[in-house]
């Protein structure tokens, strides 16, 4: 039984050498089970009172962290009634501080010189938290030049659901009078108000001046294109000259006699187009030396087959079978295609 109780000591114990438990002499220098179990249990709670002490001191040192407060301000002379100073403010906060900007001080009289005149957060660039831009407008009437304070400003912080209160520090500066001291009010006589400052406006009305012309000219070329300008129509091209006299018979009662005129304008036109007097036989010579037109040549070919019937046949006393509005639609697709790919 002792043996086989040292062979277990040994197992847990994790000795080099298997040494029997039964030699009393040895055994003193060699720690039981029992020592052991204790010892770890000492280093243990050791750990624990070490972690706990390492986190109470980083809690106090976060409690007795403040809040830090840099100021960047202007000038701190040169100033007079109704001029306006803007200080910047640079707040670092500890950990589980907030800045309140919600109850952030409003704008109105701080005394009776001094009003807030706006408080407004601004983009960070010096590293800190947060950073603030105050503006105070200095409303005091002086004879002398003094030295003024702007005084303490609160700012409340959120810090674990406590309000915190911490104020920016007061800045001195240099007030001066507007009047001179030896002077009395009687004597004062205001200067006149300055004229405004007139702007040279040549460049902006001779820009527009050329942006008028040019929206003209554009204006004009689309009037005149789809033949809104009766003055210029006579250089629309042929069909152009046909088109504006078939809008007049158009107006004239129906009869042989105007239908005739209308075909008459459309052959005076086709022919000036073609260069030469066409004949039904030679249709197929001028499409081929016409080819935009070419698409034409069917509605071309049945006007001409009525018009020869109409102009040769005997039967004077018949109604014709093609309207002058209907001529006009066939020489507005020739206008069309007369002036695709034309500028002018």
């Amino acid at each position: 039984m002792t043996r086989l109780t040292g062979r277990r000591e040994y197992v847990r114990a994790g000795l080099t050498a298997a040494i029997p438990a039964a030699d009393t002499s040895q055994s003193s220098h060699r720690p039981p089970f029992q020592q052991l179990s204790k010892l770890f249990h000492a280093r243990s709670l050791a750990h624990f009172y070490l972690w706990l002490l390492l986190y109470l001191s980083g809690a106090m040192t976060a409690n007795a962290a403040s809040i830090e407060i840099e100021l960047d301000t202007p000038r701190n002379y040169g100033y007079s009634l109704g001029d306006k100073i803007t200080l910047t403010a640079h707040i670092g906060v500890p950990l589980f501080y907030t800045l309140e900007s919600g109850f952030l001080p409003a704008p109105g009289p701080v005394n009776e010189w001094l009003r807030l005149d706006s408080i407004e957060s601004i983009p960070n660039k010096s590293g800190k938290d947060y950073s603030l831009a105050i503006t105070y407008q200095v409303l005091k009437s002086v004879r002398a030049t003094e030295e003024l304070t702007i005084p303490p400003l609160p700012i409340r912080f959120m810090h674990r659901g406590n309000p915190e209160i911490e104020t920016l520090p007061p800045w001195t500066f240099s007030y001066h009078p507007l009047i001179p001291i030896n002077k009395a009010d009687r004597d004062i006589e205001p200067e006149p108000e300055m004229p405004p400052r007139l702007i040279d406006a040549t460049s902006h009305s001779r820009a527009l001046t050329y942006l008028l012309g040019v929206f003209s000219i554009i204006l004009l070329y689309i009037v005149w294109f789809y033949g809104k300008i009766p003055f210029l129509e006579r250089y629309s091209g042929s069909f152009g000259k046909a088109c504006r006299e078939l809008k007049k018979l158009k107006k004239l009662p129906p009869s042989k006699a105007v239908t005739l005129q209308a075909l008459q304008c459309f052959h005076h036109a086709l022919n000036e187009l073609a260069g030469e007097t066409l004949f039904a036989g030679q249709l197929p010579d001028f499409f081929q030396s016409h080819p935009k037109f070419l698409p034409l040549r069917e509605k071309t070919e049945a006007l001409f087959a009525i018009s020869q019937q109409l102009f040769f046949a005997e039967a004077a006393s018949e109604l014709p079978a093609i309207s002058p509005a209907q001529i006009e639609k066939l020489c507005l697709l020739y206008r069309k295609l007369e002036r695709s790919g034309r500028w002018i």
